[in-house]
């Protein structure tokens, strides 16, 4: 009784963070350009196919549906809006509210909660390059008020490859975060310019396919994965290993099916390969 109640425990908290995508500093390219790109093409997909809710049903390692889980995906008629409804048991309800422009770009998004409000400004240079993030975010409870400011400025080179990101939070804490390109264009290296600074390394496949993210473990003294990415024959994202921060060697595996080019189920696994729970997408058309 004891493991299954620790399962649902973590699989509710791996759900609210998978959904609302809350994931806490560094791996800027990742988190930043790479994830806003395939934003901005899973908005360009749901307006191709004429899609207007999507419905995203939790359920534990047991097939039993999440007891208060409860998330939906709604787009409006020009498909420059979306808002995403999530609530999980033992959490307060909250609102992303996602804006695009003419060429489905994210420009603008907005999250909020019982707790928390902030919001994020998405700006695009004329070859349609991520330049910056302006973000503002305000949290509160009975005790206290944490607010802050953060803008990630993206600098290219004349041929629109990345060169850096200067991080500033609070319009005065900088810090410069460097980064590295192979020949084919994909960025290998992210080092983050201070004493202390983490250096993050990208891998790919022969089809320049992110496959690895990783950085140097202090603890271990070696270079640990933190991210590993499989693809299946159509291209599309088949699996994901995910290891937890710190010392621990802990990681879950997520693995995702599609039909049509739309993912339809997700799975999360333990270590060993113990089912923790899943997600099921339900689409609504025009």
């Amino acid at each position: 009784m004891l493991k299954i109640q620790i399962m649902i425990k973590l699989f509710s908290i791996l759900a609210l963070l998978a959904i609302i995508n809350n994931e806490a500093s560094a791996q800027y390219y990742y988190k930043d350009i790479l994830s806003v790109k395939q934003t901005c093409t899973d908005q360009r997909t749901y307006k191709a196919k004429q899609i207007r809710t999507i419905d995203v049903h939790s359920f534990e390692f047991d097939d039993q549906p999440s007891k208060g889980f409860f998330c939906e995906k709604q787009l409006s008629k020009d498909y420059k809006k979306m808002n995403t409804y999530t609530r999980t048991s033992g959490s307060s309800k909250s609102l992303l509210t996602s804006y695009f422009d003419d060429q489905g770009f994210l420009i603008r998004s907005e999250d909020s909660s019982e707790i928390n409000v902030s919001y994020s400004i998405y700006k695009y240079d004329k070859d349609s390059n991520l330049v910056s993030i302006s973000s503002k975010s305000r949290s509160h409870d009975d005790d206290f008020v944490t607010a802050l400011d953060e803008i990630h400025q993206y600098n290219y080179d004349a041929r629109g490859i990345l060169q850096n990101m200067f991080l500033i939070k609070n319009g005065k804490d900088t810090t410069e975060v460097d980064f590295t390109v192979d020949d084919k264009g994909n960025i290998t290296d992210e080092s983050e310019v201070s004493v202390s600074g983490i250096h993050y390394y990208y891998y790919y496949d022969s089809q320049n396919r992110l496959t690895d993210i990783a950085h140097y473990n202090v603890v271990k003294q070696q270079t640990l994965p933190d991210f590993i990415f499989q693809y299946d024959d159509a291209g599309e994202l088949a699996q994901m290993i995910v290891t937890m921060q710190g010392a621990t060697s802990n990681y879950n595996i997520w693995s995702y099916l599609y039909d049509d080019g739309l993912k339809i189920k997700e799975k999360c696994y333990s270590k060993d390969k113990e089912l923790l729970g899943y997600f099921e997408y339900e689409y609504l058309y025009k």
